[in-house]
């Protein structure tokens, strides 16, 4: 059922809007028995991108649907980047400032939740800047922002049922110690690479193996688009067999050039649609899949 939801949602994402509704409470035909970790949740890689202007925008967006419009096509994961700038936490990918601050976009997932109560998202941080006091404030917006009933408690076999109408945080970055943090945070992210021996931990000290596919760049030197797509499906058939418990981030996102020449929606519209053809006879779950221009 799943693996059938996520065909349809990558079909109708750049459909009419009545089309895109289909999309806006999908969760609600989910069991609620269902491990979290077996789903497959369609995701955007720097998700705030879409307000990235000139010069910038060529090669750092990513997206062009807004968060909100990201949400009813069918989105449930989002990766948010904060920067600390001037006091303020403001969304960046790179170098290029976003136009979005970390509380608007958060506030923009907590209506979305109450509005629909039957869904649920999972939310990844990772710093753009501003050392660790960026870090420990972007914890402290998190908990200013949801009150504790919207923060789902993290455990490797956590169910629908334990998410319905809360999100997830999934953190790059690990806060000062002894500060709680909602949600887990990831140790072990391979960066350029593919990996199983990533894990996420929570501040009570739930924890689950993280496997985990981020190969973004070749920096030029060969057939990009290939050998990512070569690790995408790598991971795809790796993770039909996984362990009960172990959960699963395979990047379809990346670019395939270097500087300025990032070309990044060569590797989207080529990996993004091999996806949808490969999943038409893979009938397992493949776990969160963020992609550039869905």
């Amino acid at each position: 059922m799943t693996q059938k939801i996520f065909i349809i949602i990558t079909l109708l994402l750049a459909q009419t809007v009545s089309a895109q509704s289909l999309c806006e409470s999908w969760m609600a035909t989910l069991s609620d028995a269902t491990p979290v970790c077996k789903l497959s949740i369609p995701g955007t890689h720097d998700s705030g991108t879409s307000g990235v202007r000139l010069p910038m925008r060529h090669y750092a967006r990513t997206q062009t649907l807004d968060l909100p419009s990201q949400w009813n096509a069918g989105i449930r994961f989002f990766d948010l980047r904060p920067r600390l700038e001037d006091g303020t936490l403001r969304i960046y990918h790179g170098p290029a400032d976003c136009h979005i601050e970390l509380q608007e976009a958060l506030l923009t997932i907590k209506r979305k939740l109450e509005e629909q109560p039957t869904e649920f998202c999972i939310v990844m941080t990772n710093s753009a800047g501003g050392g660790q006091e960026g870090v420990d404030m972007t914890m402290d917006t998190i908990y200013a922002i949801f009150p504790t009933d919207m923060l789902a408690s993290f455990n490797a076999d956590m169910t629908v049922a334990d998410m319905r109408g809360r999100v997830l945080f999934i953190h790059r970055d690990r806060p000062t110690g002894g500060r709680d943090y909602p949600g887990t945070v990831v140790y072990g992210w391979p960066g350029n690479a593919s990996s199983h021996n990533a894990g996420m931990v929570s501040s009570e000290g739930q924890s689950a193996v993280l496997w985990a596919q981020d190969y973004f760049t070749d920096g030029g030197k060969g057939n990009y688009v290939d050998s990512k797509w070569d690790k995408v499906t790598a991971l795809v058939r790796e993770f039909a067999s996984a362990p009960e418990g172990v959960w699963c981030i395979n990047h379809l996102s990346g670019y395939t050039g270097s500087g300025i020449s990032t070309n990044i929606k060569r590797n989207a519209r080529t990996t993004n649609a091999r996806l949808l053809e490969y999943l038409g006879n893979h009938k397992k779950p493949i776990g969160i899949v963020p992609m550039d221009f869905p």
